[in-house]
């Protein structure tokens, strides 16, 4: 028979582990929160390219890059295709003329791996070879937060990270929440580069 006052030591830890774990729940939802609804994004800046990450399977994503080459931020689009040519609305590197009136330059390229790491791997090595130090990289608002992290990890110039919104219902945010950490996880595990 156990005694009174073991029980309610039992009961004490028990509710301090349960304490324990409700706060690191809020906590990691407030940061998950603020790093995937409400990411920082930069200010766009003049620079050597605007690069889109995903391919083009926004059409939020690549409008955004165009409307920032528009703007005179780059006459230079490097599209990532990770997702091939059939998922994406419109294919912009196979078009004679990418942006009609314009004079910018479009070119899409095939990450190895086809992830973000991958992206960052390939962005490197664009700028290694072609002399480029500053960098637009648009993405889905989402994704900015760990698309800073996984492309500064491989790219060593200035980088400015800008989001493309897009409606998305709960069912997709809660996949992003889950989605987005473990990218963050993997991200300090495994470094990009």
């Amino acid at each position: 028979m156990t005694s009174p006052h073991r029980s309610a030591r039992r009961q004490q830890r028990a509710l301090v582990v349960v304490t324990g774990l409700v706060l690191l729940t809020v906590g990691l939802l407030a940061v998950t929160t603020r790093t995937v609804m409400f990411p920082r994004e930069d200010q766009p800046i003049p620079v050597d390219v605007i690069v889109v990450l995903g391919g083009l399977g926004s059409a939020a994503v690549v409008q955004k890059a165009v409307a920032l080459a528009e703007a005179g931020y780059s006459g230079r689009i490097l599209i990532s295709d990770a997702f091939g040519s059939d998922t994406r609305p419109a294919h912009l590197c196979a078009r004679p003329v990418p942006v009609p009136g314009t004079a910018i330059q479009v070119e899409c390229f095939r990450p190895h791996p086809t992830s973000t790491s991958g992206e960052g791997e390939a962005i490197a090595a664009f700028a290694i070879e072609r002399g480029w130090n500053r960098v637009i990289v648009v993405t889905s608002s989402y994704h900015v937060s760990r698309a800073r992290v996984q492309i500064g990890q491989c790219y060593a110039g200035t980088l400015v990270v800008i989001g493309a919104r897009q409606p998305m219902d709960p069912l997709k945010w809660a996949y992003q929440f889950v989605y987005q950490d473990a990218g963050f996880v993997k991200a300090r595990i495994a470094p990009a580069c």
